[in-house]
């Protein structure tokens, strides 16, 4: 399993890969490697919805989005400049797993979320604000754009110092979150008009959106704690914390978050786990 992550009409979406590719000298993860096999399932309500066929292809993909009622975006994090022929690294497909069209969204890609109004919001690790791999001017230098499904750029994060995206929330057309490196500030685009919100918390890589709460992953080696904070005004007070657990009660540690509004995923490569925070949850 190489992703899970909510989609836009409330289901859940898996990407596997027939073989893991090998890394670059065992440590960088390669834009493209041999022809072979990706597998998209998508879930609802716990259900299966439906399998996408089977799509062969040698871009190392890392993310998937649902994209209106019939199609999927498939993106790799790694992207070479080419000498101005750059590598198209998102793809989408049909539902009859059909190539519709490809575009480039850069490289060092840390975060994908699609809005139901087709807008690609794409967080950026440092090397794809930096650049690397040819990039002299990267797409990603502002760390957050967001673009159309053809790969023109609609918006970019440029009056933010983003020098990573850490975590991003698109909790609806109107209303995205990001929370950014090196200022471990929390930001609230509503109707694209920012509000930003100081954090204690540095390093977080997942946060849910339960008004008036914002619960935050913990940080820096603390991935599977969040914190619980009260949204008011422009501050967020800290009032509790909050652990995520499996049907017995169990904490869930060493597990991948992918979160969109309060709606919750937990995952590693045995289990899925999903929820909907609601206040009473929290209180």
């Amino acid at each position: 399993m190489v992703a899970c992550s909510w989609g836009i009409h409330d289901d859940i979406l898996i990407l596997e890969a027939e073989q893991i590719p090998e890394r670059i000298d065992g440590m960088f993860v390669p834009a493209q490697a041999d022809k072979r096999s990706w597998f998209v399932t998508v879930y609802q309500g716990g259900e299966l919805l439906f399998t996408l066929p089977a799509v062969e292809s040698k871009t190392n993909f890392h993310y998937v989005q649902r994209v209106g009622d019939d199609q999927i975006l498939l993106v790799g994090a790694r992207c070479h400049y080419n000498e101005g022929k750059p590598d198209k690294n998102a793809a989408l497909y049909n539902h009859y797993g059909q190539l519709i069209n490809r575009f480039t969204l850069g490289d060092g890609i840390e975060q994908v979320n699609v809005t139901a109004s087709n807008e690609v919001w794409v967080g950026y690790f440092d090397e794809g604000v930096f650049g690397n791999y040819g990039w002299g001017q990267p797409l990603g230098q502002y760390g957050l754009v967001k673009f159309d499904l053809e790969g023109h750029i609609l918006w970019q994060a440029d009056q933010f110092e983003i020098l990573d995206c850490y975590a991003v929330n698109a909790e609806s057309s109107r209303s995205f979150w990001f929370y950014y490196y090196s200022d471990f500030k929390l930001v609230h685009l509503q109707d694209m008009q920012p509000t930003t919100y100081p954090l204690p918390i540095s390093g977080s890589h997942a946060f849910a959106i339960c008004h008036p709460y914002i619960i935050m992953g913990g940080g820096y080696n603390h991935n599977d704690k969040f914190t619980v904070f009260k949204k008011n005004n422009q501050h967020l007070k800290k009032t509790d914390e909050l652990v995520f657990t499996d049907e017995k009660g169990k904490s869930l540690t060493q597990y991948v978050y992918n979160i969109r509004g309060n709606q919750v995923i937990a995952y590693n490569q045995n289990n899925i786990y999903f929820t909907n925070l609601s206040v009473s949850d929290i209180k």
